[in-house]
């Protein structure tokens, strides 16, 4: 599996990366702190799943899900967040997943339950 990370909190972001590299040993993970970085990269490489923070800027979560999606429309999102203000808007995008944190086992298997990355 081929993820990007993006958080903007680099402690949040490790601790993601640590746990989808425990978890789902053998996948690539990518971690940026920024948007606009992530979204290059998103153009320009093959990915699977993209887990990222909603509240960020320049851009937010959303704008980062819909360019991964407008350059590889095959692509996972799940949303990685503080709160669950946001959950309902998610869902409207088709977000595979929703995870409020800390992030746990239990949340990454459930977010990618219904895809084809879903815990053997």
């Amino acid at each position: 599996m081929d993820v990007v990370v993006v958080d903007p909190n680099k402690s949040d972001l490790k601790q993601l990366v640590a746990a989808l590299k425990k978890h789902y040993p053998g996948s690539r993970v990518v971690m940026f702190t920024e948007p606009l970085p992530a979204m290059e990269y998103l153009e320009n490489n093959p990915i699977d799943v993209l887990f990222t923070e909603i509240p960020m800027l320049p851009r937010d979560g959303f704008a980062l899900q819909k360019t991964a999606e407008a350059v590889q429309p095959a692509i996972l999102t799940v949303f990685v967040t503080d709160t669950e203000v946001y959950a309902a808007q998610a869902m409207k995008t088709h977000a595979a997943g929703y995870i409020v944190k800390p992030v746990t086992k239990a949340a990454l298997y459930e977010a990618l339950a219904d895809t084809k990355f879903k815990y053997q």
